[in-house]
């Protein structure tokens, strides 16, 4: 399996990646299995080989399928991108009554710097100003693929995130389809 249903659905359906990555991992599982695979018991494993095989147009069928569950747990009182917001808040909260920060500061400095030092390598080696061996190409590759992937969150720790005007977007994707707008 090349990526994680998370990274594949990530960008089209957020609410449904958000909660992949927490508590509600099992919800969203059952939930898209039930749409995709017609059955609730499916598989992250199955779920990922149906969707990889998606055109874009296919995928379209996820911002539907995400609008409806972040419907779904509005109306059951859950809303999972606060529950992202909390869990920042609380790493803030700890952070602000721990008296060094310095580890911390260390380890996001370190992150940023790394992601940059690898970008620039490839982009050196797609000018052939710099030559590794084998497969360290692809091995960078990869590398920046995942750091990027979690750029953001170690970045939203310390500068936060806009998570007003995404909830915002999503409740009037919520209220229009409960008042079939769209």
């Amino acid at each position: 399996m090349g990526f994680s249903l998370k990274k594949i659905i990530g960008t089209a359906a957020p609410a449904l990646a958000t909660a992949l990555g927490g508590p509600l991992a099992g919800s969203a599982v059952k939930f898209l299995s039930g749409k995709i695979l017609g059955k609730d018991n499916g598989t992250e494993d199955e779920l990922t080989q149906a969707i990889e095989g998606w055109t874009p147009a296919d995928r379209l069928k996820l911002q539907e399928m995400d609008n409806e569950y972040n419907l779904k747990l509005q109306q059951q009182g859950i809303d999972v991108f606060a529950m992202e917001v909390q869990d920042r808040q609380s790493a803030r909260k700890m952070a602000a009554s721990t008296q060094n920060l310095w580890p911390q500061i260390a380890l996001a400095i370190g992150y940023n710097i790394g992601f940059f030092i690898i970008l620039g390598m490839l982009i050196g080696m797609m000018t052939e100003a710099i030559r590794l061996e084998g497969g360290v190409k692809e091995a960078l590759i990869l590398l920046l693929g995942v750091m990027a992937g979690e750029l953001k969150n170690v970045n939203a720790f310390w500068v936060g995130s806009s998570y007003g005007s995404t909830t915002k977007t999503f409740q009037g994707f919520a209220e229009k389809l409960q008042h079939k707008e769209l």
